[in-house]
């Protein structure tokens, strides 16, 4: 107990600083310190937990306390659904859309302060390294280009962040609960997540609209690049995580040892990172169903086969 609340306190003041690592020290610590105790306890770890964000906030510069808060609320609340055996795929992708919401809103509200949008600060970015750009080749052209994309994508670079804030905190849960499984948190089983069908839904209509764009002089407008194409690129975060595990089914029915699973694990986001691999594992899995999953009745149960239905 005394160990899972320091942990929450240092995750709480490194939040600031580092995020993901903050995400998975306070998601570990919430849950290990929460399990088996009432509402109060919980209350109050999560309260230190928060004190210690905005100190830790104010330390490494008063406009990282916002972020801050959001990755700690973050972590708690995953926390909390994992100790009540309620974090399914639907409720974390839910949980990280509503914290990059929250990041937008945070970051652009500083902007406005400084009377600038931040669309116009992402492309302004380029700015600063023209210089550096085209002493590795790229021509005026190009970079008109580059700033003009940048300014319609950015979006997806805080969807980037918050997905390492989610798996982080994730991680940090299923490591306590494994920890605790005997006791009253059951451990997640990454090996049968499945996304639900309307994420998938989400991804077709932003290929669609990526393919409008590009097809269709008509429809060729910034705001359908911006919708499809950040949609696009976060929407590939949650495909890849299917991908990953099918990747750890597979092994686990394999009965694969530990060191050929790393360097797996290590290969496959290799091939995610320069291929998109793993997205297309994770994509054509949720009609091919690899893992033989039974799918389209209650959600994050489990039959008498081991396997989950999808949300």
């Amino acid at each position: 107990m005394l160990f899972a609340c320091i942990l929450c306190m240092v995750g709480g003041f490194a939040a600031g600083f580092f995020s993901p690592l903050a995400c998975l020290l306070v998601g570990f610590g919430a849950l290990a310190a929460g399990a088996g105790k009432n509402v109060g306890v919980r209350v109050l770890v999560a309260a230190g937990t928060l004190v210690f964000a905005g100190i830790g906030g104010a330390v490494f510069g008063i406009e990282a306390v916002p972020d801050a808060m959001v990755a700690c609320v973050l972590s708690l609340a995953l926390a909390e659904l994992a100790r009540r055996g309620k974090l399914t795929p639907t409720v974390a992708i839910v949980a990280g859309f509503l914290a990059t919401a929250a990041h937008i809103g945070i970051a652009e509200a500083f902007a406005a302060a400084d009377q600038t949008t931040l669309a116009s600060s992402f492309a302004g970015l380029l700015d600063g390294n023209k210089e550096l750009l085209a002493a590795a080749g790229i021509d005026d052209g190009t970079w008109q280009t580059l700033k003009w994309a940048m300014g319609l994508l950015w979006p997806a670079v805080f969807g980037t962040s918050t997905v390492f804030e989610l798996l982080c905190s994730c991680a940090g849960a299923g490591l306590a609960a494994g920890r605790l499984q005997d006791r009253e948190v059951k451990k997640p089983d990454f090996g049968l997540f499945d996304l639900p069908l309307w994420v998938v839904a989400i991804f077709v209509a932003a290929v669609a609209g990526m393919a409008a764009w590009v097809t269709q002089p008509a429809l060729r407008s910034d705001a359908l690049l911006a919708i499809s194409g950040n949609a696009l690129l976060v929407v590939r975060y949650a495909l890849a995580a299917q991908g990953f595990a099918v990747l750890e089914g597979h092994m686990r029915r394999n009965n694969t040892p530990a060191f050929a699973f790393v360097l797996a694990a290590l290969a496959a986001a290799y091939l995610e990172v320069q291929f998109i691999v793993m997205s297309i594992v994770g994509l054509v899995d949720v009609w091919a169903n690899f893992r033989h999953l039974t799918r389209g009745e209650e959600n994050g149960t489990r039959d008498t086969a081991g396997a989950t239905k999808q949300d």
